[in-house]
């Protein structure tokens, strides 16, 4: 079995594994994961997942209550029922 040292994952890929792992991110911490892995297109990924329907920005009733002082948008894992079979 042979083996790549590359990741050839794409940065969107990546910041929505990242995003996996998480379940809640600010886009702060987006911004933070890209530039960490050699990218400057962390807030527009997650946009771009957002648009895919793969993650969403938490609601704002939500936001204030779990983060009282954030001025940032939060984003959150969109779960569909093959996020359960995995």
């Amino acid at each position: 079995m042979q083996e790549t040292l590359f990741d050839h994952r794409t940065s969107k890929e990546k910041l929505l594994d990242f995003i996996r792992v998480r379940k809640v991110v600010k886009t702060s911490d987006c911004i933070k994961f890209a530039s960490n892995n050699y990218s400057n297109r962390g807030d527009r990924d997650a946009r771009q997942l957002a648009e895919e329907g793969k993650i969403k920005r938490m609601d704002e009733g939500r936001k204030k209550f779990l983060f009282p002082e954030c001025r940032e948008e939060i984003w959150e894992l969109c779960v569909t029922e093959s996020d359960y079979l995995k």
